[in-house]
């Protein structure tokens, strides 16, 4: 749970991380209570939680659109793409080894 909340709130000003963790472990919890109702043991409620609260990188996009403004969002989403552009455009080195003599003589002075 520590480690879904932290990823969650991981594109997030630190000033609003701890107020925007304390909201989002209710809303878990409230689903976790859901589940103990429908008949689901303590382990299995948490994972239906977890499940239905999504993929913990959505989760953390949505997140930041609501907590930081849909520009910044952009702003990072732009940054990963041109990233991946940048890397996928990058010339292929490859290493082609020297060629070494089959015998050496040493230099004399």
């Amino acid at each position: 749970m520590a480690a879904y909340l932290g990823r969650a709130t991981a594109l997030l000003w630190p000033e609003r991380r701890r107020a925007v963790r304390a909201e989002l472990y209710a809303h878990l919890y409230h689903e976790h209570l859901d589940a103990r109702l429908r008949g689901l043991d303590e382990a299995a409620a948490w994972a239906e939680a977890l499940r239905a609260a999504g993929p913990v990188w959505g989760v953390a996009l949505r997140l930041a659109q609501v907590h930081m403004g849909g520009l910044t969002v952009r702003t990072l989403l732009l940054g990963a793409a041109l990233g991946g552009a940048a890397y996928a455009v990058r010339p292929h080195l490859t290493h082609v080894p020297l060629p070494v003599p089959a015998q050496t003589q040493p230099v004399r002075p």
